[in-house]
């Protein structure tokens, strides 16, 4: 960014996160604050700001852009139901239209996974894998015209840590309070994305969030063993950022530099903080390589990825040099750089045709 002279803007969306201050009473807020996310999510005016920034930023008068949605928790919740609306959106000459944005990431989302089923059950609709191109493409049918993406590139990656006890434990059983106090016991049967029609109850996906629904969760990040830095390394920072950004990727492998060990807090005391502070790497800087592979379930441009307490540490571990490693390593992914090491925008990426790739393995052969 700062070799390229791009100026970063951030935009907070924000609501109201408690209505009692009260220790322990705080934790009756969450039937409240998850329905009045679900509200904002709902309106216009989120899916409207969202969509008047990311247009702002693709000016024509700028070379170079990106525009960046991050989600956390409850507003994970809000960042999926909103941007949900604008994955599926179709003009009226039976076009796919393309989003204003460019990456789309959640962190530990509080959401319940009903409406995540829908939007992957539709994605399943509309795409297949082509391990060929390696490209999500349309499906053959009348669902409109509908242009192929990057197998790295998919619309929403939802980042689940696995000790995250917050959505994986407490979560439930807020859910199961309500269902009880509604008196709901019967639910439907509803079929489960990429499974063939197989169907389960639809409290399956009431009762547990994205992340933690094994119905839905499609790729997962798994420990590739210790790594050494590369050579070229030049921060004193969190040298894994470096690692993962200055080079495109070797399939979805990436490093984290620093054990997780609770030093991310150093980063905000209180209300003071000093972006331009420089925060020397750990003594105990440890190296290691991981990679996200697809696991199962719905194969779409809908990622659902479990990640290891390593990277991700509870609910609030997202701000951790390793998770900061890992979200590195998936802005490469969508954005790749070119020979002049400049990002690839996916609105600018080209991907093979099936005739391509077949006269490439054809000339591959003839070679050997």
């Amino acid at each position: 960014m700062r070799e390229h002279k791009i100026d970063v803007i951030g935009v907070y969306i924000a609501w109201r996160g408690k209505n009692l201050a009260v220790p322990g009473l705080d934790l009756l807020t969450f039937w409240n604050r998850k329905s009045a996310g679900g509200e904002v999510a709902a309106q216009n005016g989120c899916l409207a700001a969202i969509s008047e920034l990311a247009l702002a930023t693709r000016a024509p008068d700028k070379k170079l852009h990106h525009c960046v949605l991050m989600g956390h928790s409850f507003g994970g919740l809000v960042l999926g139901n909103t941007i949900s609306h604008s994955i599926l959106d179709a003009s009226s000459t039976g076009e796919r239209n393309s989003n204003p944005w460019d990456m789309a990431v959640a962190f530990n989302s509080a959401d319940d996974s009903i409406s995540t089923r829908q939007l992957m059950s539709e994605l399943d609709n509309i795409y297949k894998y082509d391990p060929v191109r390696h490209a999500y493409v349309g499906r053959v049918g009348d669902l409109g015209t509908v242009a192929p993406i990057d197998e790295n590139r998919p619309l929403l990656v939802m980042l689940q840590a696995e000790n995250d006890s917050a959505t994986g434990g407490f979560f439930p059983i807020g859910a199961g309070l309500a269902n009880l106090v509604g008196l709901r016991y019967h639910w439907t049967r509803v079929s489960v994305p990429g499974r063939n029609g197989e169907k389960v109850s639809e409290k399956e996906f009431e009762t547990r969030t994205p992340g933690n629904n094994k119905y839905l969760v499609n790729y997962q990040v798994v420990p590739r063993g210790e790594a050494t830095p590369p050579p070229w390394l030049k921060g004193i920072e969190n040298r894994a950022v470096e690692a993962n950004a200055v080079h495109n990727l070797r399939g979805r492998v990436f490093y984290t530099s620093t054990k997780n060990d609770g030093h991310e807090n150093e980063y905000c005391q209180g209300s003071t903080y000093n972006p331009d502070e420089r925060k020397l790497a750990p003594s105990n800087e440890v190296w290691r390589k991981w990679e996200i592979v697809y696991t199962g379930n719905a194969r779409v441009p809908f990622w659902i990825v479990r990640v290891p307490k390593e990277i991700i540490s509870g609910h609030g571990g997202l701000w951790s040099d390793n998770s900061i490693a890992l979200f590195t390593a998936l802005y490469r992914l969508h954005f790749p750089v070119n020979a002049q090491g400049i990002n690839v925008l996916p609105s600018t990426a080209q991907i093979p045709e099936t005739s391509d790739v077949e006269n490439s393995n054809k000339d591959k052969l003839a070679g050997e």
